[in-house]
């Protein structure tokens, strides 16, 4: 259950020149279906290259850069970090399976922080070297494309409507992830999430004003990095900054804010576990025994020499 509450929020330490990326590579890997997965994983130097141009309308020396880059990232992922995705998957089977409490939520949504910063790590040096190259028009592209975004997530989350407009879309957003892993839930299931929900901090104003901060820091960075150009180790120095004051705010009364809705996002897995069904249960197992396959033959990358990781089901599936 606490897959589908943390994998959004999983990845995007280096903010918008790195979120696409690490998007495709984990939590769009994690949530969607074997065909999508292959076929994304499989294009994913593509798809970030083109949403990277999306921030910055890339120069011919900059697309270049970012091809060879992307290329060597992902390579280092697949051989790397996929087959370290196969335990928290396997943590993800056990909370599922068993009977588990607030700290089993929050453990494994540590668990998927800890791989989100890994990736950014490794990307680090490659990200300083793009934005020694990062014109002051380019800046200004990404300002505007981020306030756009701005805009579209502050409708998705119903933020104008108050609390209650929150609580909605809280909602449907966490019904939509449930029932991806769990199946249909009942009327009466719903119902019970429904209250669950509305006894909760709705709490997307507050990270909705989170997400402001970390991109007006990402901007401030990289406009210090434009108007200085510093060494690449001191660009390396900043973005390091940046990532370890991206997961929580530094406010020390922010922090704790922040602290208790991580908490409190925990509550709503355990309790959502128990209102499943033991078929229901099996349907979540079933959907990470089938991820765990489909990244154990990812990152074998097609060597018929290793067996696939079925997990904790014992079912190797046939080809898709």
């Amino acid at each position: 259950m606490i897959l589908f509450s943390f994998l959004p929020k999983l990845l995007p330490i280096m903010r918008r020149l790195f979120r696409r990326l690490a998007l495709v590579l984990v939590a769009a890997l994690l949530v969607q279906g074997c065909s999508a997965l292959r076929l994304g994983y499989g294009n994913a130097d593509s798809l970030a290259r083109w949403a990277i141009d999306q921030y910055l309308d890339l120069s011919p020396e900059q697309e270049a850069l970012t091809r060879e880059r992307l290329a060597r990232l992902l390579a280092w992922h697949r051989k790397s970090q996929l087959p370290d995705y196969l335990s928290v998957l396997r943590q993800g089977q056990k909370f599922v399976a068993g009977q588990p409490t607030v700290a089993d939520a929050l453990a494994l949504g540590d668990a998927l922080i800890r791989r989100g910063r890994t990736l950014a790590e490794q990307a680090t040096p490659d990200i300083a070297d793009l934005l020694a190259t990062v014109s002051p028009e380019q800046i200004e592209r990404m300002a505007e494309r981020l306030a756009e975004k701005n805009v579209d997530h502050a409708k998705e989350m119903q933020l104008a409507d108050g609390e209650s407009g929150q609580r909605k879309a809280r909602y449907k957003r966490i019904l939509e992830r449930t029932e991806y892993w769990f199946g249909d839930f009942s009327g009466e299931q719903k119902a019970v999430l429904r209250r669950l929900i509305d006894g909760q901090p709705a709490g997307g104003q507050f990270w909705y004003e989170e997400r402001l901060r970390r991109q007006r820091e990402w901007l401030d960075l990289v406009r210090l990095v434009q108007r200085e150009r510093p060494p690449h180790e001191r660009i390396m120095q900043l973005l390091r900054a940046y990532a370890a004051g991206f997961d929580l705010p530094n406010d020390p009364a922010k922090r704790v804010q922040a602290l208790a809705l991580r908490r409190a996002s925990a509550e709503l897995a355990v309790a959502i576990h128990a209102l499943t069904t033991p078929m229901q249960r099996t349907h979540a197992e079933l959907k990470l025994g089938d991820l765990m396959r489909d990244l154990s033959e990812l990152s074998q990358d097609g060597d018929p020499s290793v067996p696939a990781d079925t997990g904790s089901t014992g079912v190797k599936r046939g080809g898709l």
